[in-house]
């Protein structure tokens, strides 16, 4: 069952010595409940380059328990990060200026939905490490309601 949904993301990032960063974006995506009980959304959004802007195409998979989500960004900066309660996750971020090693280490995850996931909320709160320093705490909330419903 594939339906219309309208997907609000909201990433907070601090850093030490630098102001805290809040990233907010909003696009109407695709979601579909698969048979295991999965949930999938899919969704583009512009990401500014400075003089022009670039199409980049995410996907969430959350897990049938709600214990776990993966999300998958395309485009010319690539990754791909999971997050579960207290998940450590090796991960690769691809630029288009090299690659990275990254660990994802996720302190608290909340997954929530509503009757028939008509509105879920998923929220992980993480720090990004590199080479064994943080290099970020950082939380990400995706707010993902039916776009029918609006």
């Amino acid at each position: 069952m594939n339906r219309n949904v309208e997907v609000n993301v909201t990433g907070i990032h601090s850093r030490e010595g630098e102001p805290t960063e809040k990233v907010e974006t909003s696009a109407e995506g695709i979601f579909e409940l698969l048979e295991d009980g999965s949930r999938v959304v899919e969704y583009d959004e512009n990401q500014d380059m400075g003089s022009s802007t670039m199409k980049v195409h995410n996907k969430v998979l959350i897990d049938p328990s709600g214990n776990k989500m993966e999300i998958i960004r395309g485009g010319a900066t690539r990754s791909r990060l999971t997050f579960g309660e207290k998940l450590v996750y090796d991960t690769e971020y691809a630029t288009p200026y090299g690659s990275m090693q990254m660990k994802v280490r996720t302190n608290s995850f909340d997954f929530n939905k509503g009757r028939n996931d008509e509105e879920i909320k998923v929220v992980a709160e993480y720090d990004l490490e590199i080479e064994g320093q943080v290099v970020s705490q950082s939380m990400i909330v995706i707010d993902i309601k039916n776009a029918a419903a609006n």
